[in-house]
């Protein structure tokens, strides 16, 4: 048997017809309502004519009778060019932005040899063009292009340095200051260039600090590449030769320190199990003796680190006294660990480090015997008893 369906379509055109009525509605709506190109083009203001901005209409008055204002009406000799040599690069620059604060550029113009120069001769200096041009930008430079912080506007490191370094020699204190704290920026990122720039680029920044005397700049520098130096195989010269000119006692020592932990390495144990350091032939007599007393003294520091465990407080425990037994217990067990011994005798940060890594497994495997807040504490305390060793390790490298 067959069936046969007979489709009527006459519902389905009645619907699209109700679309199209209303589609045709809401166009019809949007074309009387106003267009928002045409709003914002109604809001705009008009075009300014230029000539309104001129009184053609000021009274005469006499020269004698005008003032000068001393701070934007400048003498000739302030305004013009000046011409200055670096290296074999010429620069004409605009005096007025040199003179806009009180700098060494003012004295530098007033001196006799200077002003006793032809018109076009161009004044010598001792810098690298370089580091001159670097100058001209920020000097020159917009403020928004000073205070951009994106990749693509902001300035590069070797930029910042140049312009902080020739800003405190030229005494342009704002220029200064604001180098001063982009580079400060930088350095605080703890993915910044102190942990990926070349020794030389971190040298130049230790010692622009020093040279500005800004100590909180000094302050993270120095703490970034003392782990730097001590956790990795940065090449440590161009970091020592700032540290040692300028006195820097806590870099001296990390470097002298890593140099005696690296010498040590090479030269194996003894028949003792013991280290000792075998210099190399380039080596001076006084610095073999030095370190050689180094090396006796750090291992003296260690027998102290290992049998003493270090003291904390915590208030929050009812059973403190129980704690610390286990706590030394556990210390002077992880002491004598082939973890800990397999660093050498003058390595106490290593031998510090691996001792930091048992403990830490030992104590979340003893829960029971140690609570939680003197877990926390004890810790604490590793950090502190190893900060100090840092803080102290130029006193074994005394009279270097």
């Amino acid at each position: 048997m067959v069936h046969i369906y007979v489709l009527n379509p006459a519902h389905k055109l009645r619907f699209l017809s109700r679309l199209l009525l209303k589609g045709s509605k809401r166009i019809l709506r949007q074309v009387g309502a106003p267009s928002p190109v045409e709003e914002v083009k109604q809001t705009r203001k008009p075009k300014i004519n230029v000539f309104h901005l001129i009184k053609s209409d000021l009274r005469h008055v006499p020269q004698e009778g005008l003032t000068r204002n001393p701070e934007y009406y400048r003498d000739e000799s302030e305004g013009g060019f000046c011409v200055f040599r670096v290296e074999n690069t010429l620069f004409k620059v605009h005096k007025c932005y040199l003179l806009r604060e009180p700098s060494a550029f003012g004295d530098m113009f007033s001196l006799p040899i200077v002003e006793g120069l032809p018109n076009d001769a161009p004044i010598p200096l001792f810098d690298t063009a370089e580091q001159f041009q670097d100058l001209l930008w920020a000097l020159y430079a917009l403020p928004s292009q000073l205070a951009s912080t994106t990749e693509p506007d902001s300035p590069s490191l070797d930029r910042l340095l140049n312009v902080a370094e020739l800003a405190n020699k030229y005494c342009l204190a704002s220029y200064e200051t604001w180098a001063l704290e982009r580079i400060l920026a930088l350095a605080q990122n703890p993915m910044g260039f102190l942990r990926y720039a070349t020794p030389e680029a971190c040298a130049r920044a230790l010692n622009l600090a020093v040279l500005c005397n800004h100590q909180q700049l000094l302050d993270v520098i120095t703490q970034r590449l003392v782990a730097r130096i001590l956790w990795t195989d940065v090449d440590r010269q161009p970091i020592l030769e700032v540290a040692e000119s300028r006195g820097l006692r806590k870099l001296q020592g990390v470097a002298y320190y890593k140099e005696l932990v690296a010498i040590e390495k090479a030269s194996g144990y003894d028949d003792n199990g013991l280290t000792r350091p075998v210099f190399p032939p380039s080596m001076s007599v006084e610095k073999r003796m030095l370190f050689l007393a180094a090396h006796h003294s750090l291992s003296n520091l260690w027998e102290c680190v290992r049998t003493t465990a270090p003291t904390f407080i915590a208030s929050g425990c009812a059973s403190h006294t129980e704690c610390l037994a286990s706590w030394t217990e556990m210390w002077q067990s992880a002491g004598v660990a082939s973890q800990t011994m397999r660093h050498g005798s003058a390595d106490v940060l290593g031998r510090l480090k691996a001792m930091m890594i048992l403990l830490r497994k030992s104590m979340k495997e003893s829960s029971s015997q140690v609570t939680l807040d003197c877990t926390l504490a004890a810790l604490e305390s590793i950090t502190t008893a190893r900060d100090d060793i840092v803080a102290g390790l130029m006193d074994h490298f005394q009279g270097y």
